[in-house]
């Protein structure tokens, strides 16, 4: 779906450069900007708390950075802009309806996806109370115009009494069907409220579930359940490949509260999924959630990509990769990509000829947080974009690698843009 495959061998002689937009020349020099090589565009308005941006790229070369603006009395919005290099932009919009409805934390972002034909998807969740009883539904929004304008969002879960629903991923397969997938706590008995211990939330496990729409998001399946035990508060993730087969990964939560990545695969366009595949034994044991889930990519040529964090007993801490040459049946052995703590779920790329694809992460430390990326299947050290930066999202298109990611203006978060150029 993504036009990565456009992309030319480049990054030889890496450096930083700024996508400076027209509009926005003058703003970014005069706005404090975080301890950076370069300037920054601010994407997000100006004195309005900002954070949890998201990325989905088009087929002409644009592409789309939705974030979510929090307001003072818990109200949120998802706003989105449209992005192309050396045009100006046209203003952000709002994607929910009703103002303030709508909800998100640093681990459970809005999600976006582009068709082929244009058409804009954003998946987001809403607060919802009945009968004294909270919960979150999932939504999805669909554009035509480039993202200037909404449809009326879809609710997607199907249940009837409130529950919480989140950590979700969006993907659409080159036929154009939808796939949403989520955590889902609708059969939890009693759930556990969510508390934290060592750094790490604590509450029950999850299910994940899926649906899918055959008709640009005007209408959705009925949810499916594809897993039980999953770690509550770990982004899931989806991808597709060029054949149709369906890939869902999460973290699983084994006996003795080992959390390892699985990935399930449907060759029946997710009617029904397979037997989860563990990915790596990391034998991480842990008594929390890490609020870091996978991400995957599906190359051209069918081969499957895992990335994601784990500190297991006797390993290091860090970022890793495994691929499937066989529809997840099997994995090839870890490898070590950074050896550091990560923050958040990584992003990955899809790869082109040249190397395997472009990791991008948040590494944590007690001098405050690095927004990294790193080209997978080259010798080279990662790159850092920024200093005291968190939660990145990656737009990889023909014309480079451009990356969103949130930082403090004047006490309250805003949301960046910077480009990662080879010139």
């Amino acid at each position: 779906m993504l036009s990565t495959k456009k992309l030319a061998i480049g990054f030889l002689c890496i450096t930083l450069s700024v996508y400076l937009l027209a509009c926005n020349r003058s703003r970014a020099r005069e706005t404090t900007a975080p301890m950076l090589t370069s300037p920054l565009v601010l994407v997000s308005a100006e004195g309005v708390d900002a954070a949890e941006p998201a990325t989905g790229v088009a087929p002409d070369g644009s592409f789309y950075v939705a974030w979510v603006n929090h307001e003072p009395n818990n109200g949120a919005d998802v706003m989105i802009g449209r992005y192309h290099p050396g045009k100006t932009p046209p203003a952000p919009v709002r994607v929910n309806p009703e103002a303030g409805v709508a909800t998100a934390w640093r681990g459970d972002p809005p999600s976006v996806a582009v068709d082929d034909d244009g058409s804009v998807y954003v998946l987001w969740t809403a607060r919802v109370e009945s009968n004294g009883k909270k919960g979150t539904d999932l939504y999805f929004s669909a554009s035509s115009d480039m993202g200037q304008s909404f449809a009326n969002p879809v609710k997607v879960n199907d249940e009837k009494v409130p529950a919480a629903h989140g950590m979700h991923s969006l993907h659409v397969a080159d036929n154009g069907r939808i796939y949403v997938s989520w955590l889902d706590e609708r059969n939890v008995v009693a759930p556990k409220p969510s508390t934290k211990a060592d750094g790490h939330h604590m509450e029950s496990n999850r299910e994940l579930f899926i649906a899918d729409s055959t008709d640009g998001g005007r209408t959705f399946s009925r949810n499916r359940k594809i897993a039980g035990d999953a770690c509550p508060c770990c982004k899931t993730a989806l991808a597709v490949a060029r054949d149709g087969t369906v890939y869902a990964s999460w973290r699983h939560v084994l006996p003795g509260n080992y959390r390892h990545i699985a990935v399930s695969t449907s060759s029946d366009d997710g009617a029904t999924f397979s037997t989860p595949v563990i990915v790596s034994d990391d034998k991480w044991v842990l008594h929390g959630c890490p609020v870091s889930g996978p991400s995957l990519s599906v190359a051209s040529n069918g081969t499957l990509k895992v990335l994601w964090y784990a500190a297991g007993e006797s390993n290091a801490p860090g970022l890793y990769v495994a691929e499937s040459k066989d529809k997840g049946q099997s994995f090839s052995p870890r490898q070590l990509l950074a050896q550091e703590t990560i923050r958040g779920t990584p992003v990955l790329t899809e790869g082109t000829t040249g190397y395997a694809g472009v990791a991008v992460w948040e590494k944590a430390g007690d001098g405050g947080s690095e927004t990294k990326f790193l080209l997978i299947g080259q010798d080279r050290p990662a790159i850092t974009l920024g200093s005291n930066v968190e939660l990145p999202a990656a737009a990889f298109t023909k014309d480079g690698l451009f990356v969103a990611y949130v930082s403090k203006v004047r006490e309250k978060r805003s949301v960046w843009l910077i480009k990662a150029d080879n010139k």
